[in-house]
C-alpha cells in the first residue's frame, strides 16, 4: 500500500488519458487476472490495442452528457487508476446504471482509492435519476468480490460470457438503494487524503 501522504485526487478523465488508462487496464489485468485468464492472453496484451478503445471512449463522452462517465484518479501528476460509468439503456436485473470499469495500479489497491472512485461514478449517475447501480466481475476474482460485497453489493447472477475467445464466468453484484452504496463508502475508514 503506498504512503498516506501522497495526495490522490480524483478527476473526469479527457481525451488526452487515453494512453494512461490504457497502460493502467493493462497492468490491472495482467497481475489480477492470472490463474484466471491464460498466460499467453495476458502476455501478449499491448497499450495500443486499449489505447484505441479508450480514445474512441473518451471522444465520445461530451456527445453522451453525463450518461457515461470516466474519472481518473492522479497522484503526483501519475495517472493510478480509472472508473466509468454508464445509464443502462433499459434495466438489467432491475438496476438502471452500470459501473463499466474499475482499476487501480496494483501499488494502490486497498488504500480507499477504489472505494472513492466508485462512489464518485455512482454519485454522477444517481445525478442523472439512476437510483441502483449493477457490476460484473470473473467469477474466480475474490478479491474484487469481497471489495463489492463490503460496500453492500448484492450478488444478482452468474453467467458464462465469452471474451475475445476464451468461455469465462462472470457473477453481477448490484445495489438497488445508491444511498445505501455512498453509506458504506463514507462508513470506511481511508488511508489515502483523496479529494
Amino acid at each position: 500500500m503506498m504512503s498516506s501522504i501522497k495526495e490522490v485526487s480524483l478527476r473526469r478523465a479527457t481525451v488526452a488519458d487515453a494512453e494512461a488508462i490504457a497502460a493502467v487496464r493493462v497492468e490491472a489485468w495482467q497481475t489480477t487476472y492470472r490463474d484466471m485468464i491464460p498466460d499467453t492472453y495476458l502476455d501478449q496484451m499491448r497499450v495500443e490495442d486499449s489505447f484505441l478503445h479508450w480514445k474512441q471512449i473518451l471522444q465520445a463522452l461530451p456527445a453522451a452528457g453525463d450518461r457515461v462517465c470516466v474519472y481518473v484518479a492522479e497522484s503526483e501528476g501519475h495517472i493510478i487508476g480509472f472508473a466509468s460509468g454508464m445509464l443502462l439503456p433499459e434495466a438489467k436485473f432491475g438496476m438502471q446504471a452500470e459501473l463499466t470499469a474499475i482499476y487501480l495500479r496494483p501499488a494502490w489497491q486497498r488504500s480507499g482509492i477504489g472505494r472513492r472512485m466508485v462512489q464518485k461514478v455512482a454519485r454522477t449517475l444517481q445525478a442523472q435519476g439512476a437510483e441502483s447501480l449493477l457490476v460484473w466481475v470473473i467469477s474466480g476474482n475474490a478479491i474484487a468480490r469481497n471489495f463489492y460485497e463490503e460496500l453492500g453489493g448484492v450478488l444478482l447472477h452468474e453467467q458464462a460470457f465469452s471474451w475475445d475467445g476464451m468461455d469465462l464466468k462472470e457473477v453481477g453484484y448490484g445495489w438497488r438503494d445508491l444511498s445505501v452504496l455512498m453509506a458504506s463508502v463514507n462508513a470506511m475508514p481511508t488511508s489515502s487524503s483523496v479529494h
